[in-house]
């Protein structure tokens, strides 16, 4: 799914490391993601939402709980720098 859950991700996990800098904290970025993109952290949760309500129960689905998925790009670009 990736990329996919919204648009431009590249670009605004770029516009964050310029704005908060290279050794922002995990907390700094989760707070600021948030705060700097609301309408893509509802899409997170939608998309979430969605996957759990579109499967059966008792299968796992690809997308991990919107908190995990927000550290998973947090690490993604801390190891970028």
């Amino acid at each position: 799914m990736g990329s996919a859950v919204f648009p431009a991700k590249k670009k605004k996990l770029e516009a964050m490391i310029k704005k908060y800098g290279e050794d922002m904290t995990w907390h700094i970025f989760k707070t600021n993601f948030k705060t700097d993109y609301p309408e893509d952290w509802e899409l997170i949760n939608s998309a979430f939402e969605s996957y759990q309500r579109n499967t059966k129960r008792g299968k796992n689905h690809p997308m991990p709980h919107p908190d995990k998925y927000l550290k998973n790009m947090y690490t993604s670009i801390s190891k970028e720098n």
